[in-house]
């Protein structure tokens, strides 16, 4: 089964896997798992580029990823994946441990009343990393033409701020929780230029969290996490193409989550709401995210 649709009172979402779409998906290309599309009854075209996906597991990383000798830096776009439908407004994804990392991860997608998205993502490294300590994950979630290609964040001084870089991996991509933790891979080592991974803004987050206005401004994309430290929130204003019929940008709104020690055997656990809903104001975000966190 390559893709199943979930739905509840406001959202349609589908979660696929690696595979290429079909009849009813003839855009969607293979490489792209997560959430083939979300649509809403007040925004009724999927939010996320055709093509591509949003919450798309995108990179497995140690201190080899984005180097000559790192090998597939796009090895989980490539792994065959298991789908199950869990129940009525839940999937699961599934795959084995990967022949580059090492890593096996399950991620369960399911609906929550009105609008509501959750990501359960696990994942086990079955060896220690290639190199250095360190191991991450990245997921992009690839925007069909919103209004503005900019996410904004609450800083430290508790403002909102913005991430809107002028090309893709420039050096205003990647924001992170504390300076101290301002660093990625190994310094002796040559990345590619270009790297979503090692381009650092001076800019901070306080909470894990991050928005941007799709559907001409009028929806509220909204993802909140369960955690900092290991978090980095990310974009590219250019990740998904271009979009002829509005003149602009696909942009890609990424997330990072970043394990400082890793060994043979760790588990790993991230969760993540995602809200898409008409858009209120500011005011509204902090809301969701208290409520969610007392949830949790």
């Amino acid at each position: 089964m390559a893709h199943l649709t979930l739905k509840n009172s406001q959202l349609s979402a589908v979660v696929g896997d690696n595979e290429a779409g079909d009849a009813a998906h003839p855009q969607h290309r293979a490489g792209y798992n997560g959430l083939w599309s979300l649509a809403s009854t007040h925004a009724p075209h999927s939010c996320f580029v055709p093509a591509y996906a949003g919450l798309n597991l995108e990179h497995f990383m140690d201190d080899l990823f984005m180097t000559e000798e790192g090998g597939d830096i796009f090895e989980p776009r490539h792994l065959p994946m298991t789908l199950e439908r869990v129940s009525e407004r839940e999937a699961r994804l599934v795959h084995a441990p990967s022949p580059l990392t090492g890593v096996s991860t399950q991620t369960t997608i399911s609906l929550a009343e009105p609008y509501f998205v959750d990501l359960d993502f696990r994942a086990t490294l079955h060896r220690a990393p290639r190199a250095g300590q360190r191991f991450g994950f990245f997921w992009a979630s690839y925007m069909d033409a919103p209004e503005a290609p900019a996410v904004h964040f609450l800083d430290p001084q508790g403002r909102w701020a913005s991430l809107s870089a002028d090309s893709h991996g420039s050096g205003n991509t990647l924001c992170h929780r504390s300076r101290a933790s301002c660093s990625w891979g190994d310094p002796v080592r040559h990345y590619r230029h270009g790297s979503l991974t090692h381009a650092f803004s001076q800019r901070r987050f306080d909470l894990p969290l991050m928005y941007g206005r799709p559907a001409e401004g009028q929806m509220l994309w909204l993802l909140m996490l369960d955690q900092e430290a290991p978090v980095r929130l990310c974009m590219s204003p250019s990740g998904g193409g271009t979009c002829a019929e509005r003149s602009t940008y696909n942009p890609a709104w990424d997330f990072q989550y970043i394990a400082d020690q890793a060994e043979a055997g760790q588990e790993f656990r991230l969760r993540a709401r995602l809200v898409y809903k008409p858009y209120h104001g500011r005011a509204e975000i902090l809301d969701l995210y208290r409520t969610w966190k007392a949830h949790l």
